[in-house]
């Protein structure tokens, strides 16, 4: 019996190729910001294979991820704001499956995408919030991810920037992802699970990505400890800029 889950076994090289190098990405990214895995792993993966899959097994990889970081960013972790956000997005997702059993998946990612590279273009060149948010403003927040989450699987990238213009330390931005992704995905994974989305092969194809996404996170961990807030900032902003371009170039092409 091979060790290699059975679904990869029937890819080609090249697909394997593809989804090595977004796994690759993804984990980068991960350790770097605390968020992006998602969406660069979903995003390459589906060029190749089920998205079903594809989101399954990043599911399982995204909380075996925050347990991983759960040390290092524990003490900066903004609880009431990530409470409050999980809050929101708990009815969120209710209404994120009504969207997507109501609307082309192809139509909401790429309306996503084209919401997020604008949004981050905006930041980029300097528009922040006013003032910061107050706690109806962060439960709206949740809500929106919430819905993005349930529709296509990628409710990090609202929370991303949201948190961005609102002026957070890099040091909280990424605590505050990793203790709110690490709470999602649980939820998730009960939801998925019961909808047969998850499956055993799920885990086996994640501990088969486990060292990957190890190695990765630890050189996204370190570039990140070297990094300026300024600098912080202005490289999460291009990584929404790039996974955004990727979304509308995938949803042109497909």
């Amino acid at each position: 019996m091979s060790f290699i889950p059975e679904f990869l076994q029937n890819l080609s090289p090249a697909a394997l190729g593809i989804m090595l190098a977004g796994l690759i990405l993804a984990s980068l990214a991960r350790g770097y910001s605390g968020f992006g895995f998602s969406a660069v792993l979903v995003s390459s993966w589906s060029l190749v294979t089920d998205p079903g899959q594809a989101i399954a097994v990043t599911v399982v990889l995204e909380i075996i991820a925050s347990i991983l970081q759960a040390f290092s960013v524990w003490k900066n972790i903004p609880w009431k704001r990530v409470l409050l956000m999980l809050g929101g997005a708990s009815p969120g997702m209710l209404l994120g499956i009504l969207v997507l059993q109501s609307v082309p998946i192809d139509l909401l990612k790429l309306g996503l995408a084209v919401f997020v590279f604008l949004a981050a273009a905006l930041l980029f060149r300097g528009w922040k919030l006013k003032t910061r948010a107050n706690d109806l403003g962060t439960f709206a927040v949740g809500i929106a991810s919430g819905i993005v989450n349930g529709a296509i699987g990628m409710g990090g990238l609202p929370v991303a920037l949201f948190l961005t213009a609102d002026g957070d330390s890099p040091a909280k931005i990424r605590a505050a992802v990793t203790a709110y992704f690490f709470l999602l995905d649980l939820v998730g994974l009960i939801l998925f699970s019961r909808a047969g989305i998850v499956r055993a092969d799920s885990f086996t194809t994640a501990a088969f990505c486990f060292p990957v996404l190890l190695i990765g996170m630890a050189l996204g961990t370190r570039h990140f400890l070297g990094a300026t807030p300024e600098g912080f900032r202005r490289m999460t902003l291009f990584m929404l800029m790039g996974i955004a371009l990727i979304g509308i170039a995938r949803s042109l092409l497909s």
